[in-house]
């Protein structure tokens, strides 16, 4: 049985487990500065997406079928995940097939569909997408740099956050972590069908230049189960920009979701 790397974090083997699945060149170091507090109250698993991290040996056929086996093997029965652009598409998938082993989900810059097209006009244009990965190609450390520091523009502490998003690219494998921009280039996930039973967050940089404020506001309206936060002064990276509020969010999620719970 193949599984992604996971490193957990949490003192308690009896609290919550809150799965966090990184983005598109990233790792699952990158939620480091949000740990410490949120494993005071939470198990975390940080989960490291295929080809990324210590997952870059993964074996894998690159479709999605096999991604959600990989993760399905990987995460417990039972557990809230919190998916950051790329792991939020996986995330999506993942709450379709298995929404018996999701309590809850936070997506954070991410929505179903993450190229425009002539019915969702809200996205990165196809042209311009097409471009990015021709760059990517032909120059894929340039090209990460180049994204990262999209990432964070027009977002505070955008300097220290673009040096987080460089050290944790370093160290990355080009070749295998492509599949990820093959996914968001083709990727259409508005009309699957996400279990209403299972609580959706949003979460949305205002400055976002990756995923539009317009997108996540047309995301709530396909998914009305869906809570949108916009986060001021935010970019693509809020949980690192804005980590107080991040994890003011988590705790209302799982407050509210157990609130709910009693209720019935």
């Amino acid at each position: 049985m193949f599984k992604l790397h996971v490193s957990k974090f949490g003192q308690t083997s009896n609290g919550p487990v809150l799965a966090l699945l990184h983005g598109w060149g990233s790792n699952s170091k990158i939620w480091l500065p949000c740990i410490t507090e949120l494993s005071k109250e939470f198990q975390i698993w940080c989960v490291d997406l295929p080809g990324h991290g210590e997952s870059h040996a993964t074996e894998w056929d690159e479709s999605v079928d096999q991604g959600l086996e990989l993760l399905a093997n990987t995460l417990p029965n039972s557990c809230t995940l919190i998916a950051w652009s790329l792991g939020g598409l996986l995330a999506q998938l993942y709450l379709k097939q298995y929404p018996q082993h999701v309590k809850n989900l936070m997506l954070i810059a991410s929505t179903p569909k993450f190229v425009a097209s002539e019915n969702w006009p809200y996205a990165m244009s196809s042209n311009t997408f097409t471009k990015f990965i021709k760059q990517y190609d032909a120059s894929p450390r340039a090209t990460i740099k180049q994204f990262n520091a999209l990432q964070t523009l027009y977002s505070i502490s955008s300097k220290q956050i673009t040096r987080a998003l460089g050290q944790v690219a370093s160290d990355q494998q080009p070749e295998k972590i492509r599949w990820g921009l093959r996914w968001l280039q083709e990727l259409d996930l508005r009309d699957i069908h996400l279990s209403k039973d299972v609580p959706i967050y949003l979460l949305q940089g205002e400055n976002d230049q990756v995923t539009s404020v317009e997108a996540a506001e047309h995301t709530a309206e396909i998914w009305k189960q869906v809570q949108l936060c916009k986060i001021s002064n935010a970019g693509h990276v809020p949980f690192l920009s804005h980590p107080e509020q991040f994890i003011e969010q988590v705790k209302t999620m799982l407050i509210q979701a157990e609130n709910k719970a009693n209720a019935e």
